[in-house]
């Protein structure tokens, strides 16, 4: 399959998550794997709007990374994996390792408590005892050639730059930006700027 990595989105002001289904789709990634957890349920509703993408839940991370691995080798596209983070992407790491140990090509979407909420070292669900939110980042990057932070700022240009090295890639997004830069009440996400 031939797809640019630079092609335009077909949404004319996609919110993150609409943004980045669309940047998987272009890649292959029509079907995303994985379960449904705190933080990535605001990402997952985004994601799901668009059509070019399947969502296929399963009742863990570790198979949800084993089935978008199988996707991957069975040649149907890129093989996408979506979690939460702390134990859910962590929970997700040993299908990820072996995507990576026999090349692979699959990406991991974990969705992350807000921005504010980790700057505060607020302690959450699936947070581990000390208060440090990059723990499944730092041993995802020991499995994967690039990883980011998408935010709304910088989405665009971030999945770019991953999509460029891919294989597999963790991309981590916020499950709070629709009230990143909204009033708490708001329920309009915010768009990606370009």
């Amino acid at each position: 399959m031939t797809t640019s990595v630079d092609a335009a989105p077909a949404i004319e002001s996609p919110t993150v998550g609409q943004y980045l289904a669309q940047r998987l789709a272009q890649l292959g990634a029509t079907s995303l794997f994985g379960l449904p957890g705190d933080f990535n349920l605001t990402l997952l509703d985004q994601t799901l709007t668009v059509d070019s993408v399947t969502w296929v839940g399963s009742t863990n991370e570790l198979n949800s990374s084993y089935a978008a691995d199988a996707f991957a080798r069975a040649g149907r596209g890129l093989g996408a994996i979506v979690t939460t983070f702390g134990v859910g992407e962590l929970s997700a790491v040993n299908g990820l390792a072996g995507s990576y140990s026999e090349d692979v090509p699959v990406v991991h979407v974990v969705g992350m408590p807000s921005r504010a909420a980790m700057d505060q070292g607020v302690p959450l669900h699936h947070t581990l005892p000390d208060g440090d939110f990059d723990h499944g980042l730092r041993v995802a990057r020991e499995f994967t050639v690039a990883d980011t932070v998408l935010r709304p700022e910088s989405a665009a240009r971030e999945s770019t730059a991953c999509s460029r090295q891919c294989s597999p890639l963790p991309s981590r997004g916020s499950s709070a930006y629709p009230w990143m830069w909204r009033p708490p009440w708001s329920r309009t996400p915010p768009t990606v700027n370009r």
